[in-house]
């Protein structure tokens, strides 16, 4: 009995710790899913279309594992990654740096719609989702598995150049999960509340009032439509 009591003992303190978390952070799990599933939602589709273009080829010069990394390759280089190609006639590896803008749009709108509905409701009887919680949470699944298909994508003749993957993924990730956060702010505006608090007093004082959030978010989404246009 003594034994017993002792081990709950040492439990307490953990169980306490990882209570306080899921307290402080509500949602954070169901982030890091979103994140994970937009990103293999964009790897599948690429690995699909890979695939059957692989089957339907005459003379494959490889097998299933290189067609899968070709489809990670090209879904890094959708985030604007720079690759290399070793296998030249030169034998000088050759740089693969130019995005298709319609490759660009799989993982903008993956990670947008991710965002978005990660801050927009917290799930069924689950508290709401702060938006610095949901941004956090789809970046950081998302970069996890991209990490993963950088990794798998070292050993095929088209390889992830690291400098440019660990830039570029990053950003693309980082900026279209903001602006699906800042869209949510239109569905819930109290989604807006903990990024108004992390702003500057500066930036918080053209927009005072219960309406900031919404003006703030008809700026993201003005600035979003002009960077999209030019």
């Amino acid at each position: 009995m003594a034994d017993v009591i002792e081990m709950t003992a040492r439990r307490t303190p953990l169980s306490s710790l990882l209570t306080r978390i899921r307290y402080r952070t509500p949602g954070l799990g169901a982030s890091l899913l979103n994140g994970a599933v937009a990103a293999g939602l964009g790897l599948g589709a690429l690995a699909v279309l890979v695939i059957v273009l692989w089957i339907s080829s005459p003379y494959p010069d490889s097998g299933p594992g290189g067609a899968l990394q070709v489809a990670a390759v090209l879904w890094l280089l959708a985030h604007g990654a720079e690759l290399v190609r070793a296998d030249t006639l030169s034998g000088v590896p050759a740089p693969v740096g130019v995005t298709p803008l319609l490759l660009l749009m799989l993982p903008v709108w993956l990670v947008h719609r991710a965002a978005r509905d990660a801050a927009a409701d917290g799930g069924d009887g689950a508290p709401l989702v702060s938006g610095p919680t949901a941004w956090t949470g789809v970046v950081l699944g998302y970069l996890g598995v991209g990490a993963g298909a950088a990794v798998y994508a070292t050993g095929g003749e088209l390889r992830p150049e690291w400098f440019w993957t660990a830039v570029c993924v990053p950003l693309v990730v980082m900026g279209a999960a903001g602006v699906g956060v800042w869209t949510a702010c239109e569905l819930r505006p109290e989604a807006a509340d903990g990024l108004l608090g992390a702003m500057p007093m500066r930036g918080r004082r053209p927009a005072p009032g219960a309406e900031s959030p919404a003006r703030l978010a008809a700026a993201a989404r003005a600035a979003g439509a002009g960077a999209a246009a030019l």
